[in-house]
């Protein structure tokens, strides 16, 4: 049989639930764990995982549901929601046995019942992990991802001639690797990590606060680990990874302004992909840049001239006249207020805007 489960992650039962049917999932991406998805949750969000299991197989898809009713906009809305993905590459995952079709009937109905207007999907970068979704796919952008495939001498070798430049730089100027799978150095990691996002300007909700990490590496433990590059054990870069079954995640990180000229970050690229070589992974997902083809995706090409990826994400809308009403009232509750709005272009929910 394959047994369509709505599991909670709130409800320690059905948590058990999952993280059962996680650990039976070949790859166990971090991505699909009950605890990763909790982290991106809202107080009165709810955390899901609409799954199906059999003897052979399964499929995992971990989500938010987000109530209307909480926006400022949408106080009145009853029980009406709309569905979310955790923030990276989410499912829907899938592997051995399993009814594709089945699943998705089963979904719908579901969706229904909670009355969910509409879904939005960021995908895994590994397609041959996830189910044929049908709803509507979009590539939104390009990621990088670095093959470890090649032997240890040769991954230096890999890399553009101005990024193996600077790998020798860095290693000539004192700079050393630290692998840190206990995060024993957080707190550095930190100050890192905040002044690097004070010195790019970076947008509000890339400041996650220290609980965020905290709960990270507690709950995620043998998940997460942390790459320093030190100098007169001074940490100039660091990053917090995440670790797969296959694969690694450069997740966050930083780089303090006085490592920049000793090539510190060229360093930590280099010594992360010896360590997931020497962990058995076979790729790194290094992720895209902050808008399209900037400086920082052709930063990270350089370490993988070969590793651009499409990063694709998926839409539905469950509900049209719901959908369309919850864009009017979103446009008229912003007219109440003198200011001048419409749906940006591209924006799915577009009331979310």
């Amino acid at each position: 049989m394959h047994t369509f489960l709505l599991l909670d992650a709130a409800v320690p039962e059905q948590r058990a639930q999952w993280l059962n049917l996680w650990q039976a999932w070949p790859h166990r991406d971090v991505v699909a764990h009950p605890a990763y998805a909790q982290l991106f949750a809202r107080t009165e969000d709810r955390v899901v995982c609409v799954s199906q299991m059999s003897a052979e197989g399964g499929i995992l898809f971990p989500l938010i549901v987000r109530p209307i009713r909480i926006e400022p906009w949408g106080h009145d809305e009853g029980e009406i929601c709309d569905l979310v993905s955790p923030y990276g590459y989410g499912g829907p995952f899938g592997w051995g046995s399993c009814k594709v079709e089945t699943f998705w009937t089963d979904f719908d109905n579901w969706a229904r019942t909670i009355r969910a207007v509409s879904l939005f999907i960021r995908f895994s970068l590994f397609k041959d992990q996830l189910i044929p979704f049908y709803g509507d796919t979009l590539v939104k952008a390009s990621c990088v991802m670095v093959s470890l495939e090649p032997p240890v001498d040769l991954l230096l070798r890999s890399y553009d001639k101005s990024a193996r430049e600077n790998v020798r730089q860095a290693e000539r100027a004192g700079l050393t690797i630290e692998l840190d799978p206990e995060c024993r150095r957080l707190d550095e990691f930190l100050a890192v990590y905040y002044s690097t996002m004070n010195r790019v300007g970076a947008l509000p909700q890339y400041y996650f606060p220290r609980s965020f990490f905290e709960t990270l590496v507690a709950q995620l433990h043998g998940q997460v680990a942390l790459v320093h590059v030190l100098h007169n054990q001074r940490v100039l870069s660091t990053e917090l990874l995440l670790t797969s079954e296959n694969y690694l995640y450069a997740f966050l990180g930083g780089t303090l302004e006085e490592g920049l000229p000793l090539r510190a970050n060229q360093l930590l690229r280099h010594g992360v992909n010896l360590w997931g070589k020497a962990q058995g992974m076979k790729q790194i997902v290094l992720g895209g840049g902050y808008s399209g083809e900037d400086s920082l995706l052709r930063y990270k090409q350089r370490f993988a001239p070969g590793g651009l990826v499409s990063f694709r994400v998926g839409t539905q809308i469950m509900d049209p006249h719901a959908y369309q009403a919850l864009v009017d009232k979103r446009a008229r509750w912003e007219r109440e207020r003198g200011q001048q709005w419409s749906a940006a272009c591209g924006f799915f929910p577009a009331y979310r805007a």
